[in-house]
């Protein structure tokens, strides 16, 4: 259902004069991060006589000056290498994440950190504030430790405040805080790093609940490591970032600080809060280690990254922006023979339809992956795609669209539990597959806020062999009974079909598992006027 035309300008009005008065009486904007004081600290080189260190070099000495990969495609495994990782740290751990959830996930990965920090390991974590809890006490608590030190990325409104007058300080600021630090990468021991799309939270490392993610993350052995390792401090020695003593109110003291620990402690030797198939694994670093180092995708790499933005008042210099975008569209327009590209979140700029039509002119073989309304967790992002996907067909790209009730998915959980949580499923992977050869995986998604406004990153690997292995995982996600393929009706209507050896065996002419209502929100959010912001 669409609103009358003069509805919709009422509407658009009445918002925008509520948002104006509660913007007047908002009472703070965001803390001026560039007059906190803090040191520059930079990242501990690796140690060839330590564990991480000498099993590194081990690994990459008759490798040519290449980087050695092994994909992280299911949560438990993403979540195992984290916590190997860390169990086995002796010198440093750096972790930049945009969410660090204080859920089960989130408990246990700063258990583990607290657990390095008291053995001497220095640990810092950079999280950006966006997603951030009103009174984010659990990173308080994690930072009050004299080994750990914690950051928040343009932190904005004080803490404690509600989570509606928290985006009231967000929106009074909104040029400059609208631009926000979305990389994820964990350095251990300056000689491991994981790099990909997850988050530190329950459903991207696959727990059972009433939603779940596909993701997917690289962990890097060799040179590359030095890079990640590098792109950690641009953004930690950033003007931009504040210690999070600086934001809160109090950090709690000692005795609190001890309690709490214990408390993380005693929550983490529970093996109910981990993903399922979690203890079928290999449980530390020495034996996981040895049963994947001859498993190992070797080629060269590079890190793509965006700069650091400027300083408010400072004049934006856009050769440093979207390195990670522009990067990407550069190797697209130089395919050869066939690209997949994987994407929570798929709303392309007008430079994108016209590579997507140039390649179909090559003869390259076109494949997009990307969440169905059922299965995306931004309906509003999800519209923004909606307005696009007919023209993504007619450039001749083959269209996917990812089931909420992906069956491989389902196949990780017993009946039982996927009737008691009645878990939905959607996509949350950034991937992409060039020519068989190129292998881009990391947090930039396909749309304009990654392209003008978020931060990003991602490895960008020359290895055939790690290529075959991310499009055969994609081909998995597409296939029948996980995604469903769209496809223009003569009228030009949409239609999503499933093919089974060749034969049409579903044919819907509506969005799939859907509501009325659903569909009819999605109706409603079509008269957002501004795709930058999606």
């Amino acid at each position: 259902m669409r609103l009358p035309r003069l509805r919709i300008g009422v509407f658009r009005a009445t918002v925008l004069t509520a948002i104006g008065l509660l913007l007047v009486v908002s009472c703070r904007k965001s803390i001026e991060t560039s007059s906190v004081e803090k040191p520059v600290v930079e990242s501990v080189k690796p140690a060839a006589r330590s564990l991480l260190g000498a099993t590194a070099n081990l690994a990459a000495e008759n490798q040519s000056g290449k980087s050695g990969f092994l994909l992280l495609d299911r949560g438990d495994q993403a979540l195992a290498w984290r916590t190997r990782l860390a169990d086995a740290a002796e010198s440093s751990i750096d972790a930049q994440y945009f969410l660090w959830k204080n859920d089960e996930a989130g408990k246990i990965m700063m258990q583990r950190l607290m657990a390095a920090a008291d053995r001497g390991v220095r640990v810092r974590v950079l999280v950006d504030d966006s997603m951030t809890e009103s009174d984010p006490r659990y990173l308080a608590t994690f930072g009050a430790h004299p080994n750990v030190s914690v950051r928040l990325y343009k932190p904005f409104g004080p803490k404690g405040k509600s989570l509606v007058m928290r985006w009231l300080d967000y929106a009074s600021d909104l040029k400059v805080l609208n631009r926000r630090m979305h990389n994820k990468v964990f350095v251990v021991d300056g000689s491991y790093s994981i790099v990909g799309g997850r988050n530190i939270g329950n459903e991207y490392f696959e727990y059972i609940g009433p939603f779940c993610f596909r993701c997917r993350d690289l962990l890097a052995v060799g040179p590359v490591v030095e890079s990640t390792a590098a792109g950690f401090d641009q953004y930690w020695n950033s003007d931009w970032t504040v210690p999070i003593e600086d934001v809160i109110s109090s950090v709690p003291n000692a005795g609190k600080s001890r309690k709490a620990w214990d408390e993380l402690v005693e929550f983490a030797t529970d093996q109910d809060h981990y993903p399922s198939g979690f203890f079928d694994l290999p449980a530390n670093f020495e034996m996981a280690w040895e049963a994947v180092k001859n498993q190992l995708y070797w080629g060269n790499a590079r890190l793509l990254i965006d700069a650091v933005p400027p300083l408010k008042g400072q004049p934006e210099n856009r050769l440093g922006f979207d390195q990670t975008g522009k990067t990407l569209l550069k190797i697209m327009n130089r395919s050869e023979s066939e690209v997949y590209i994987q994407s929570a979140y798929l709303i392309l700029l007008d430079g994108g339809f016209d590579a997507l039509r140039a390649a179909n002119q090559r003869g390259v073989k076109i494949v997009l992956s990307t969440n169905s309304m059922a299965s995306d967790n931004h309906l509003s992002a999800f519209v923004g795609y909606r307005k696009q996907r007919k023209e993504m067909i007619k450039t001749g790209a083959e269209l996917f669209e990812m089931r909420p009730d992906d069956h491989s998915e389902e196949a990780l959980f017993s009946p039982a539990l996927l009737k008691k949580y009645d878990t939905k499923f959607g996509l949350h992977a950034k991937t992409m597959v060039f020519d068989g050869r190129y292998t881009f995986v990391g947090s930039f998604n396909v749309d304009p806020r990654s392209v003008n406004l978020n931060t990003e990153m991602g490895l960008l690997v020359d290895s055939p062999e790690l290529a075959v292995a991310v499009a055969s995982s994609i081909k998995n996600d597409i296939a029948p009974g996980n995604s469903w393929q769209l496809e223009l009706l003569a009228k030009g209507k949409v239609n999503w079909v499933t093919r089974r050896d060749g034969k049409i065996t579903e044919d819907l002419k509506v969005e799939p598992m859907t509501t009325a209502a659903q569909r009819a929100a999605a109706d409603l959010l079509m008269v957002v006027p501004d795709k930058s912001q999606l």
